[in-house]
Parts: C-alpha cells; structure tokens; sequence
C-alpha cells in the first residue's frame, strides 16, 4: 500500500522536542508518542557510544532502530541512526558495515546539498577505504571532499573540515609514500591554521598544531615538532574530547625517544596509553604499547618491554579475529533479512509470474555463489594448511638443542662466566623472538637484524673460526620505519652455516643486503660456501626446506596484501656460494595518528 510523504512527516514527529529545550531521554522514552520513544533510544545510544560503552550503545540503539521502523520514518529521517550504526562498526573495527551506512549518509547529504555535512561523510569513507587498505579508493573520496569544503560557509567548519581533509591526505602518504600527498596535506593544514587564526578558533588551532607536527618530523626537524605539539597541548582544555591530546602526548614520546631522551619520553608515552585507554579504541591502544615496548627496551626495562609488546600482540591478534568474525555477519544478516521477505502466496497471479522468474534467478545466482564460495573455501583451507605448514616450520629444533650443548661445554670446561652469561643471554632472546614471531607477521628491519644478529653469533659460538658476517642498510632506507615478513632470512642463513660451510677448507662468509628500491624491499644473502650440488643431494634437501618456508610467506604475503613479492636461489657466477634474492612490498610502521 501507498504511503504518503506527508503521514510518514506526521508519524515521524516528536512535541517534545520541538519546543527549543532539551529534554532528557527517559522522559521521551516514557512517551506514548513512537517517534519520541525512538529519539529517547537514539540519544542514550549516543551516550553509551560517546563513552566507548560499545555493548550498551548496541542495545539502544537496536531500541530506537525498531521505533523508527513502527514510525515509517522515511531516508532522510534515518540519518543520525545511520551515523551511530557507521560509528559504531567503526570503532568494533568492522569496516564493511560501517562503509555501509556511510554510503546511505552520502546519499542524504548530497540529495540535501549540505555541504558540509556531505564532506565529512566522504572523509568518513576515505578513512575506512584507508583502514580496509585500498588507499586509491580513500583517494578519490578526499578529492570529492575538495569542491564541497570549499562551499561550506561556516568558518569554524571549514577548519574542521580541512583539518580532517589534511589528515587524510597525510595518512595516505604514509601508505604510498608519494611526495606530491605530503605537499598537499601541508597546504592544506597551513590553510586551516590560518583561517582558525583569522577567527581566533582555539580548537581548530590545537588540531592543526597537531597534525602539523607530524610534516615537520618528516622533515626531521625534531624542535619544530616540540614546538608544534607543545602548542596543540597548551590549548586543551578539560572536558573536551582527549583523542586529540593522546596523539600529541604519544607523538611527544615517540619524537623524544628519538631524541635518545628515554627517561622523559616514558612519562608522555604513558600519558599517551592512560588516555587512549579512556576513548577505547583498540587501534590507539595498541600502538601506545608498542611506544611503551621501544622505549622500555631502550631504558633495558625488558619486563616492561615485553608485557607492552604481549598487549599490544593480544590487541593485534583480537582486530584479525574480529576481521574473520565479520563475513560470518555478514552470512547471517542476508539470511535473516531473506527469511523475512513476503512468500509466494500472498502474491497475486501476476506478482508470481514475476516472483517465478526473481526465484530462478536468484536460484542461479545462489549456484554461482554456491560455486565462488566453494573456490572462497578451498582458498581458505589453502591458507590455513600453509599457516599450520608454517608453525611447523618454525626454527630447526636441533640448533637449540647443539647451542644448549655449546652453553654446556663453556660451563663445565672452559669456566667462562662472562661468556657464558653473554651467549645465554643471546640465547634467550632467540627463543623468546622465535616464539613471539609464530604470532607476529611483520618486524622492522632493525629487528630482524638483530635477530640475525644475536643467531649468528649463538652459531659462532658453536662453530669458533668458521664463518664471518655482515649485514648492511643503504642509506634510502629508515630500519625503523620498515617493515618485513619475521623470519623470512633465517632458514637460509641457517642452511648456509650448517649444510653449505661443512667441510671447506677456507673462512666461510656470509652477507645480508637490504635496499630500498622504488616501492619495494630488495633483500641479498650471499655466501662462499659449497653452493647447490647435483639434485637430490643432502645440501639441496635443506634447501629446498628453507625454500619452501618463503615459498608460504611469501604466498600469504601477496594474498593478503595483493602484492607480487617473489625470490630467487641461484649459485653465484664464479660457482662459489649461494645468492637468495627476495623483493618485498615497502611496507611502513603505522604512526599515532587521529583522524
């Protein structure tokens, strides 16, 4: 049955707050009015999501969803719940749903031509496309932004907006590392700051010295960023939103432990944790550890270092678990949503001619999904049975078992104790980095070189005159900053000391290179021993063991990047030694960054 434009108005209309007054949700949810009932919910709902009460703003706002639907409200009126249910997915991490309800928002908003609102829909969605990793999407929606920023009228909120417009192209940078986005995204915050100067906006000011910060350590200039974030830091005032005071306080930490300041950086990484931990939000949460974990292993607080790092893995671990969870949602919300479609018999002659024919093509539609969500399983099952190859994979058992033997022999006969003490202590970190990396998909470069590091001496000590090493950075390339797979490098330095350097009668050396190229992270292991042998050889068994342990990375690596990483084992051109060649996808640490 038709229904009006105009009984959908009457329906979806509360006295109550029309009369310029706020009134408090539980006396609009004790109404008879139905609309009322339903703004009550929604008001309560935003409450409980303001707080970060996830559970609570879920259960009223599922409240306030089903009076609106007894009031036929139509679209538009539909708007503040989409942008609760948008901000409510986003904040589970639960990116598909909430890039859902952006979308119907945009739809309002553009049909409305409110410019503003409009806007900070787009950077909305730019900002999801950004967290689900497709930065040429989150692109496109920023540059939609542009036109309708600049139409906005409202000084205060066009700083807002180019504030939130220049965070986005920045975070996109980070992504692409194209220059061109870092130059645009500091146009644009020194445009904010100066129009929130014009109109002396205090708020919009300690945004832009925020983010602004983050340019100048780009740049490298550590005072200007102090500077820029002391000022960001004057301007809070209590009881405002603290997201923003969070960032600075972790920016502040992370810029003083580079300065070597340990000492100072821990106060500010831990008010960085203290009030991320009030806005709840797991993302943040995480990276304050993983600031606490750098700077405790810098102050030899190791304790410390590893229960941040155990936290911020626990958090980590729980956002993938959330990932999978979403497409079993998913399957369940189209299921409840078809069973409750109209059945075939209270159609009329004619409605089931057209019902006959929507059937077969839904049924021939269920086929072909039957039959991608098959190839959907087998990929799976694929990815699952290379992840339990991997954990199997982990470090040969029986090098623990030779260095346990090696500490053994330095106790009881050489008397040692400071040796031993050192090599114990190498010891230790390689088990506890081994077992920490079956839960870890990427380190930095800094932290597997010093993985290797510490393993290669570990072998040294079992093998006393065998070998030498070195492991070299070029100077494009920030080992902080970069991240690769854990435990890509190992098997093959394992394979050269203990299959490839038997048996020689010369020093046996061993090179690691990592180079910075274009987009990508270009690895070379080299050594001098006895290269590949005949097929079917003992050498190349080993071989073919640490080939295979890539071969998995490398395949989960571009699956769920959707990236072309690949690698090469080759004898080196005078016949001497290996040559292993790996190119990796650039892949950056994410910085404390609020949107």
């Amino acid at each position: 049955m038709f229904v009006s434009a105009n009984t959908i108005a009457q329906n979806c209309h509360c006295a109550e707050l029309n009369d310029g007054e706020k009134i408090n949700a539980p006396v609009l949810i004790e109404s008879t009015n139905i609309f009322c009932k339903a703004k009550g919910n929604e008001q309560i709902a935003a409450d409980f999501l303001t707080k970060k009460e996830l559970d609570s703003a879920e259960t009223y706002l599922k409240q306030a969803e089903t009076f609106y639907k007894q009031a036929t409200c139509n679209e538009e009126q539909w708007f503040p719940i989409h942008k609760l249910r948008a901000s409510l997915h986003f904040l589970k991490t639960e990116y598909q749903p909430a890039l859902d309800y952006s979308l119907k928002m945009l739809a309002v908003s553009q049909k409305n031509e409110n410019h503003q609102q409009a806007a900070d829909v787009l950077l909305s969605i730019s900002n999801i496309f950004g967290r689900m990793g497709q930065p040429e999407k989150g692109l496109s929606y920023c540059r939609m932004a542009v036109p309708a920023i600049e139409k906005i009228k409202s000084a205060v909120d066009k700083v807002d907006m180019l504030n939130k417009l220049g965070s986005r192209y920045y975070f996109f940078f980070q992504d692409t590392k194209n220059q061109s986005l870092f130059d645009t995204a500091s146009v644009i915050f020194n445009e904010a700051l100066f129009v929130a100067n014009k109109i002396n906006y205090r708020k919009g000011k300690q945004v832009s010295y925020n983010k602004m910060n983050t340019l100048a350590y780009r740049k490298k200039d550590y005072t200007l960023v102090l500077l820029y974030l002391d000022s960001s830091i004057a301007m809070h005032q209590p009881g405002e939103n603290v997201n923003i005071l969070a960032s600075s306080f972790g920016d502040k930490g992370n810029i003083l432990l580079k300065m070597g300041k340990f000492a100072e950086a821990k106060k500010w990484a831990d008010s960085c944790l203290y009030y991320n931990m009030q806005e709840k939000f797991p993302p943040l949460i995480s990276n304050a550890y993983s600031l606490i974990s750098e700077i405790a292993d810098s102050l030899g607080d190791y304790k410390t270092a590893y229960n941040s790092l155990y936290k911020e893995k626990k958090i980590t671990d729980s956002l993938n678990t959330t990932d999978k969870a979403k497409a079993v949602n998913e399957v369940e919300k189209k299921y409840n949503q078809a069973k409750n479609e109209k059945t075939i018999k209270e159609l009329s002659q004619q409605k089931l001619i057209y019902a006959l024919l929507g059937l077969g093509g839904l049924l021939i539609a269920g086929l072909i999904a039957f039959y991608f969500r098959q190839q959907s399983l087998k990929n799976k099952q694929k990815i699952l049975e290379t992840e339990q190859r991997l954990n199997r994979a982990r470090m040969n058992p029986h090098f623990f078992f030779n260095a346990l033997t090696a500490l053994q022999r330095i106790a009881m006969k050489e008397n040692d104790g400071k040796t031993l003490a050192s090599n114990l202590s190498k010891f230790s970190n390689i088990m506890r980095e081994t077992l920490e990396n079956s839960y870890k998909e990427y380190v930095t470069v800094k932290q597997e070189m010093e993985f290797l590091k510490e393993y290669m001496e570990i072998q040294k000590m079992r093998f006393p005159q065998m070998f030498s090493y070195s492991l070299m950075v070029d100077g494009e390339m920030e080992p902080t900053d970069v991240m690769i797979p854990s435990m890509i490098i190992q098997p093959f330095i394992e394979n050269s000391i203990e299959h490839g350097f038997a048996d020689i009668d010369y020093p046996g050396e061993i090179r690691i290179d990592f180079k910075q190229v274009n987009k990508s992270v270009q690895i070379e292991i080299q050594d001098n021993g006895k290269g590949l042998s005949l097929p079917g050889s003992k050498n190349n068994e080993h071989i073919s063991r640490a080939s295979q342990i890539i071969k998995d990375r490398i395949y989960l690596l571009n699956i769920k990047l959707k990236t072309k990483a690949d690698f090469s084992i080759n004898n080196n051109k005078d016949d001497k030694g290996v040559i292993v060649k790996i190119n990796l996808p650039l892949l950056y640490t994410n910085e404390n960054t609020v949107d």
